[in-house]
C-alpha cells in the first residue's frame, strides 16, 4: 500500500513551493484541495478513488473536489463514489450542479454517496472509516481508516489537544501549520505546532508520523523537523510528490 502527498501546503500558501491539503492511499482521497485532480490523472490514480474524505469546508481543503466532481463526468465514470463530509457540503454541491459547473449532475451518471454526518462509520472498498470531531474553527472531522490490519489516522486541521489522543493508529497524518515560536497564533487560529503534533503521535501509538499542511514561514520546515523530532523520531515532514509504502 502506497501513501501519496499530492498537496502538503495551508492556505497561506502563494504560488508553487506547496499545493494545499491532498492525500490518496489506495483508494481513499483524504481532502481535495485546489489542482488535486490533475495531480491525481499525472499519477493515474484519477480513476482509482473510490471515497473521498473531506475534513472540513475551508477552500484550501475542499476546492478542488469540484473539478474532481466534473472530471468523473467527463470521462464517463460508472463506478460508485464516495464523498464524506461534516454537515454542509451538500447545498454547495447542489448549487454548483444546478448552475451547470458539473456539466450534468454525476449522480445521474453512476451512484454518488455523499454523507453528511458529525461521526460517520462507513466501508468503502476495503476500508472500514471513522470520522473523528477534532477541534478547530469550523466543524472539522478527523478520519480513522482502517484495512487489512492497518490504520492510518488523518487530522484534517485541529487545536491540540484534541481527539487524536483517545485513537490508536499505525500511521498518523497530522498538520503542522506552526512551530513553537507561534503556538498562540496556532491556538487562535485553530491550528497545531509541530512539537503538538509529536505529542500526539505518541499518544495514538504510531508507528510514524507524517507532518503536512505547513505555513508559509520562512525556515518552517527546517523548525518543524526539529521539533517533531525531539519527542517523537520517526516524524517526516513530508513534500508535495513524496510517496511512502506502508
Amino acid at each position: 500500500m502506497k501513501l501519496e502527498f499530492l498537496g502538503t501546503g495551508s492556505g497561506g500558501f502563494r504560488g508553487g513551493r506547496r499545493h494545499t491539503s491532498c492525500v490518496f492511499a489506495d483508494g481513499l482521497l483524504f481532502d481535495c484541495g485546489a489542482g488535486a485532480t490533475g495531480r491525481l490523472h499525472d499519477r493515474h490514480q484519477f480513476d482509482r478513488v473510490d471515497g473521498v474524505l473531506i475534513s472540513h469546508l475551508h477552500t484550501d481543503h475542499v476546492a478542488g473536489l469540484l473539478d474532481l466532481l466534473l472530471h468523473t463526468v467527463l470521462t464517463h465514470r460508472t463506478r460508485p463514489l464516495t464523498i464524506l463530509s461534516p454537515p454542509g457540503l451538500g447545498p454547495i454541491l447542489r448549487a454548483v450542479t444546478a448552475a451547470g459547473g458539473t456539466v450534468k449532475d454525476p449522480g445521474s451518471c453512476y451512484d454518488l454517496r455523499l454523507i453528511e454526518s458529525d461521526r460517520p462509520e462507513v466501508t468503502i472498498g476495503g476500508w472500514t472509516v471513522r470520522g473523528i470531531a477534532l477541534d478547530h474553527t469550523v466543524p472539522n472531522l478527523g478520519y480513522l481508516a482502517r484495512r487489512d490490519g492497518l490504520s492510518i489516522l488523518y487530522t484534517g486541521d485541529t487545536r491540540e489537544p484534541s481527539g487524536v489522543h483517545e485513537v490508536t493508529a499505525d500511521y498518523l497524518i497530522h498538520e503542522s501549520t506552526f512551530s513553537e515560536a507561534d503556538r498562540a497564533l496556532a491556538h487562535d487560529f485553530g491550528h497545531s505546532t509541530a512539537a503538538q503534533a509529536a505529542t500526539a503521535a505518541l499518544a495514538s501509538k504510531a508507528r510514524r508520523l507524517f507532518l503536512t499542511h505547513l505555513g508559509d514561514a520562512v525556515g518552517l520546515e527546517a523548525d518543524v523537523a526539529r521539533e517533531a523530532r525531539g519527542t517523537f523520531p520517526d516524524s517526516v515532514v513530508v513534500n508535495d510528490g513524496d510517496a511512502f509504502d506502508l
